[in-house]
C-alpha cells in the first residue's frame, strides 16, 4: 500500500494533466485521473515490467478520457473548454495573439485550439506535441498503427497551423 501511495502520489499530477488535455474540463480530468490509478490497481498483476509505467498509465488515462468524451458527445465543445484564465479575448472569443506576452501563453492557445481537434487527432496530437510521448509511446497508448498516428498527426498539426493563418494572421517560420 505504501509503495502504491508513492506511485500515485509521483504520477497523478501527470495523469491529471493528460485528461485535463484530452477532456478540457477539470472536475472530469480529476474523475479520470483518480480512475485511472483505481485500475492501476486492480490491474497491476496484469503490469509487464518490460513496458514503461507512464506509457501503460498514459494508455489507461487516453482510454478513460476517450471514453468521457464520447460520454458527453451531446454536449458543445465550446461548454466544456477551459476558462481563459488571464488572457485577453480576440476575435471569435479567442485569444489575441498581439497580448500573447509568453510562450506559456502560446502554448494555452495551442491547447485551447487542440481541444476543437477530431477526437483521434486531439488524443495523437496531445500526446505526440504536448506531452512529447514518441511516435511508438503514441501507437502504444492508443493502439493506432505508426502510419495512423503519423497521418493524424500532420493533420492536426495542419488544422491547427490553419486556424492560426486564418484567424489570427500568424505565419509560419521561413515564409
Amino acid at each position: 500500500m505504501t509503495a502504491f501511495a508513492r506511485l500515485v502520489r509521483g504520477h497523478f499530477s501527470y495523469a491529471y494533466a493528460l485528461a485535463l488535455r484530452l477532456v478540457c474540463n477539470e472536475s472530469e480530468a480529476e474523475e479520470v485521473a483518480q480512475e485511472a490509478f483505481v485500475r492501476v490497481w486492480k490491474s497491476l498483476s496484469r503490469f509487464d515490467p518490460n513496458t514503461r509505467f507512464t506509457t501503460w498509465l498514459y494508455r489507461i488515462v487516453t482510454n478513460l478520457s476517450l471514453d468521457t468524451i464520447r460520454s458527453r458527445k451531446r454536449r458543445p465543445i465550446a461548454a466544456s473548454l477551459p476558462p481563459e484564465d488571464s488572457l485577453t479575448e480576440g476575435p471569435g472569443g479567442m485569444e489575441n495573439p498581439e497580448s500573447l506576452t509568453s510562450s506559456r501563453d502560446m502554448v494555452r492557445l495551442i491547447e485551447r485550439l487542440a481541444g476543437a481537434l477530431p477526437e483521434t487527432q486531439r488524443v495523437v496530437f496531445t500526446l505526440r506535441d504536448i506531452q512529447d510521448l514518441s511516435i511508438e509511446e503514441v501507437c502504444e497508448c492508443t493502439g493506432l498503427s505508426s502510419g495512423s498516428v503519423r497521418s493524424n498527426l500532420h493533420y492536426a498539426r495542419k488544422r491547427l497551423r490553419e486556424h492560426l493563418e486564418k484567424e489570427y494572421d500568424v505565419k509560419r517560420r521561413g515564409r
